[in-house]
């Protein structure tokens, strides 16, 4: 699956201010919170919710490459190896 630059943007701007949330709420709310983000960035983006779902990792791909810091402190706060492990639904 690809998505476009300004696209893969607004994943990472969506995560982003999420993050001390995420840190004082702990990875139980934090995942919860991390797969709303996810589903709504898709369904605002061309309605792509079920090809995340077949491709999880895609966001993994999207944050390495457009906003690495904002990945690896997201996977500090929710204690995951790769957010693709952290969407459920």
């Amino acid at each position: 699956m690809q998505v476009p630059d300004p696209v893969a943007q607004k994943l990472c701007d969506a995560i982003s201010p999420q993050l001390s949330d995420w840190r004082v709420q702990g990875p139980t709310l934090g995942k919860v919170a991390l797969n709303i983000t996810v589903h709504q960035w898709a369904a605002e983006n061309g309605g792509i919710n079920l090809a995340v779902l077949g491709d999880k990792a895609v966001v993994d791909r999207i944050t390495t490459k457009t906003c690495s810091d904002t990945r690896t402190q997201a996977l500090q706060a929710l204690e995951l190896p790769d957010l693709a492990s952290g969407i459920a639904f």
